[in-house]
């Protein structure tokens, strides 16, 4: 069979209806995958249904709501572009719910189009992705040379049975070949498309992966893969344990087609860590300095502390930094070292952060409360270690099992979850876990609280706050209906 046209898609998404816990991302992975399709001499099209559907809402409940076009739309558009296949990005667990119902409603529009999943759930959730019968084939973890493969078995007819990766049935029964192979060239990648991404219909995105400070941006990825292996996280299911990175000069060279081609003004690295290697980090900042392309940029996934200086401090700040997010994820260094097993050494993010403040360069500070090992007292040692390193406004998640997670099989095996496990429950507010030592409402009371803990260090750091404090304050009184939706917020 000829594959003439191929459409790669992004799903709707279930949303906390206020505030939204979600934003429109340009699609980067979509962006690869429909590079290596062109390439073939295929007709692509990218079509992100969250970002032009990001005005619609359809309330599931009182607190959940669809975001996105509606399903009526999403057909008509699939009709008009009549492809032969349909790559579905399913990034979340917590959305599979959608996924499931994009599947049907494709075969519904056309039986004979092939329905193929990626991304990371479908790398962490293989069955469950596959055991629906109107999804053909999936792929898991990085696909670039498995896509390639598999298109050119589809238009061959050659067998598809030993590409890497690759999920399937046969005679009515899920076939999954393990991910064991990845990708060591990464200059070998082609550059996303992003003439078919749609840059603009993102700029002007004031939250797009974190607040975004300049109309025209975009996210860049110059490494893939993790040197830390923290137990909540499933990177390395998706890019493997080995950290790989791109030259400096090909990454330079396509900073160089954002800024030339779409006046691009702000980068996000999404990487999972840019500065993990220490020398190659301070050479890709100073050829920015170098080639002057006065972007802002930052790291919203943070950027690991265990390899950094003051010396790559410094570039990075010159380079156009607006904010560095360490992701700390504990104020206690036994929890860092036996449950989370991250290498960071506390004393010294506390150089670092102080060093930040001395340039006056912005920092904050991702932290994880509720880890099965922790104790409360331990939860409450990373909340003060926040307001220590004068950080008032941490991210604080609360430790979520996701599947493929160290973190989900602990919680299995010992029987950690508060309630029988559910995809739909997987949302960093969850308050999932119970073990002997605390359950949920402990460690909503601990949030609770520590949130008040590090508005009072803000404002005895900083007392000319006080006075706009109470002046808010005082203003809010005068709105009892917004201290109710804030309490509830809080919980």
């Amino acid at each position: 069979m000829r594959l003439n046209k191929i459409l790669l898609l992004i799903p709707p998404a279930f949303s906390r209806a206020k505030p939204r816990d979600i934003t429109p991302l340009p699609p980067m992975g979509l962006g690869y995958l429909a590079s290596i399709a062109e390439n073939l001499g295929i007709e692509v099209k990218i079509f992100d249904c969250l970002m032009l559907g990001w005005e619609c809402e359809e309330y599931i409940n009182e607190t959940l709501v669809r975001v996105g076009l509606p399903n009526q739309e999403i057909q008509k558009q699939i009709r008009q572009f009549q492809p032969d296949m349909v790559g579905i990005n399913c990034q979340f667990s917590r959305q599979y719910k959608i996924y499931h119902e994009i599947f049907a409603l494709i075969k519904n529009i056309d039986s004979r189009i092939i329905v193929l999943a990626g991304g990371p759930h479908a790398t962490v959730c293989p069955e469950e992705v596959l055991r629906d019968d109107n999804c053909d084939y999936l792929l898991q973890g990085e696909a670039e040379e498995s896509f390639h493969e598999l298109i050119m078995a589809l238009e061959s007819g050659q067998e598809i049975t030993s590409i890497d990766g690759l999920g399937w049935k046969q005679d009515d029964k899920v076939k999954i070949n393990p991910k064991l192979k990845f990708i060591n060239d990464l200059d070998s990648i082609p550059f996303p498309a992003y003439h078919l991404m749609g840059l603009d219909k993102y700029f002007g995105l004031k939250a797009s992966h974190g607040e975004r400070h300049k109309n025209r941006f975009s996210p860049i990825v110059t490494s893939r893969g993790c040197p830390a292996k923290c137990t909540f996280c499933s990177a390395n299911q998706v890019w493997g344990n080995k950290y790989r990175v791109r030259s400096v000069e090909k990454v330079i060279e396509e900073m160089r087609l954002l800024k030339d081609n779409y006046g691009i003004e702000e980068i996000m690295f999404e990487d999972d860590n840019v500065t993990a290697n220490n020398k190659r980090a301070k050479h890709l900042f100073s050829r920015m300095i170098e080639e002057d392309f006065d972007f802002v940029w930052d790291t919203p996934n943070g950027a690991g502390v265990w390899n950094m200086d003051e010396e790559m401090i410094d570039l990075i700040k010159k380079s156009g930094c607006v904010g560095l997010h360490f992701p700390v994820e504990s104020g206690s260094q036994e929890i860092l070292k036996n449950v989370i097993k991250k290498p960071v050494n506390l004393e010294r993010v506390k150089e670092l952060t102080k060093y930040c403040k001395k340039i006056n360069l912005y920092y904050s500070m991702f932290l994880v409360i509720g880890m099965p090992g922790e104790t409360l007292a331990d939860m409450w040692k990373s909340i003060k270690f926040a307001a220590d390193c004068g950080c008032y406004i941490p991210h604080i998640s609360v430790a979520t099992p996701y599947p493929g997670t160290q973190l989900y099989e602990t919680c299995l095996k010992n029987g950690y979850f508060s309630k029988p496990f559910s995809l739909d429950d997987l949302f960093i507010r969850s308050f999932l876990l119970k073990t002997p030592d605390w359950d949920g409402d402990d460690v909503k009371k601990l949030l609770y609280k520590g949130n008040h803990y590090l508005r009072i260090r803000e404002l005895m750091a900083n007392p000319l706050k006080i006075f706009n404090y109470f002046k808010s304050f005082f203003k809010l009184l005068l709105r009892p209906t917004r201290i109710f939706e804030i309490i509830k917020q809080g919980y």
